[in-house]
């Protein structure tokens, strides 16, 4: 069966397989979790799904687990194991942190403690719900973006949000914030009215009888799962970028107003030439602030801040099929696309160049404490708020599991993911060195998968973009 898996999705347009780079086919066997009563329901086909993935080591089916703070050691260790082959499986859900955030949706107790992922790390309860996941990716870093030019297009100067001060028009960080705040409610309503629209074209004509069969409730409601015929009927926009978004800020607010070491107009200037003569300033920008991922504070709590704002802000609305939006942090590959419609950004990145990955990963190369201090820097996010789904990217270097008690350390390391209330996180074990070889030698390499974002894919099937990106990502564990 697990090869069977692989044979689903053979072929995708370009323009599909850049936002999803690898072919996913979107089915997730999710293992581990809880019963109804809260006891552990890890049973022997936990285990022989994960002998499955170690034996065949094949893409496909995405393999998640469940983890909940009563997860038994040896069940840990296990898959502890099947992650250091370096497949990218299995990914890991924290129940901890995932159920009481489907509670807070209106999702019944007893559903929610039966939730699966869907998909890629997008949350769902199986059988009862239509949760339309990937109703949208909201880039908030191209929203930032028009903040600093007063709401117009960087690139043509035509205005398209709220007006708002310029950047050398504001006189503090607050000022700053007040006109971003202004912003992305202006574009979040946007993205709720076309979402909407979707939805209903969806209602008239493509409904889908079969579907609705095994979905709870529309038989009883006579009604298409389209049309609101679910138990639970979500939408879920995903935010993207979160530490791209808390960098910038974070270098605005110390460099900007607070130390007034780069003044509004020099840095704008700056980020109109792409950085071009400007290496020195650019260069401050990276290291004179704080970056997330390193558990500090100052950063982290920017973050937080704004990710709350987002997920409360997208939970005020309602679907046209009776149920609310939920918001969620990951981007499948579309970190890169959309990272070709932002220029220059306070953070030190240059125009037009990918934005972090995952959802709530650190931008590449900028987590420089450790994998634990990254894990301290996205649990001061509020991740029940982010109920569609969160994802975290972590790699490991393969070294690390040979010495006699890394399988030890990395299940303390798992257990310390489930108490700081992380949503979700998922590993590569593979160095870049081998990585820069597959991109030179791809026929002596075909059989590589890596994690690309919510599920893996082989490396030399990936475009050079992803694959390049993939290769930044810092690495841990040496």
């Amino acid at each position: 069966m697990w090869i069977k898996f692989n044979e689903i999705v053979l072929l995708r347009s370009a323009k599909s397989a850049r936002y999803f780079a690898g072919f996913p086919i979107g089915f997730n066997v999710t293992t581990g979790g809880q019963l109804a009563d809260g006891r552990d329901a890890t049973n022997l086909l936990s285990f022989l799904c994960l002998q499955a993935q170690a034996e065949v080591q094949l893409p496909q089916p995405n393999l998640s687990v469940r983890l909940h703070k009563n997860t038994p050691g040896d069940f840990l260790a296990a898959v502890s194991r099947v992650i250091s082959l370096g497949t990218g499986m299995p990914q890991l859900f924290n129940d901890e942190v995932i159920v009481p955030g489907q509670e807070r949706r209106g999702v019944k107790h007893a559903d929610a403690i039966d939730y699966a992922a869907v998909g890629c790390v997008e949350l769902s309860i199986p059988g009862k719900a239509l949760g339309w996941s990937d109703s949208a990716m909201f880039n908030l870093v191209r929203v930032l973006e028009l903040t600093l030019h007063g709401g117009s297009v960087p690139e043509t100067g035509k205005r398209i949000g709220p007006q708002t001060p310029r950047l050398e028009e504001l006189g503090s960080f607050p000022e700053l914030e007040a006109a971003f705040e202004t912003q992305l409610r202006h574009y979040i309503a946007l993205m709720v009215k076309g979402a909407n629209i979707v939805d209903r074209v969806h209602a008239r004509v493509c409904q889908t009888p079969f579907l609705s069969t095994v979905i709870a409730d529309c038989i009883e409601k006579g009604r298409d799962v389209t049309d609101g015929g679910a138990r639970y009927n979500f939408s879920g926009p995903q935010g993207v970028q979160v530490a791209n978004l808390a960098d910038s800020l974070a270098a605005l607010r110390l460099l900007v107003f607070e130390r007034n070491e780069i003044g509004p107009r020099e840095l704008m200037a700056a980020l109109s030439r792409n950085f071009a003569g400007d290496e020195v300033l650019r260069l401050r920008l990276l290291t004179g602030a704080p970056k997330y991922g390193n558990d500090d504070g100052y950063v982290d709590e920017i973050g937080s801040r704004w990710a709350r704002f987002y997920c409360e802000e997208v939970g005020r609305y309602s679907t046209p099929r009776g149920g609310t939006f939920q918001p969620g942090f990951y981007t499948v590959s579309a970190h890169v696309p959309l990272g070709h419609n932002v220029g220059a950004t306070p953070d030190g990145r240059f125009a037009c160049t990918p934005l972090a990955d995952g959802g709530l990963s650190p931008v590449a190369g900028r987590d420089l404490k450790g994998p634990t201090a990254v894990l301290r820097s996205v649990s001061r996010i509020d991740q029940e708020l982010a109920s569609n789904g969160v994802l975290l990217n972590l790699k490991f270097l393969p070294s690390f599991f040979r010495y006699s008690g890394s399988i030890g350390w990395f299940t303390a390391f798992l257990r310390g993911f489930v108490d700081l209330r992380i949503g979700h996180v998922q590993f590569n074990v593979v160095s870049a060195d081998t990585l820069r070889s597959a991109q030179e030698n791809p026929e002596q390499f075909r059989s590589l998968v890596v994690r690309v974002a919510g599920y893996s894919a082989f490396f030399v099937e990936l475009n050079k973009e992803i694959q390049d990106e993939i290769i930044q990502r810092t690495e841990h564990g040496g």
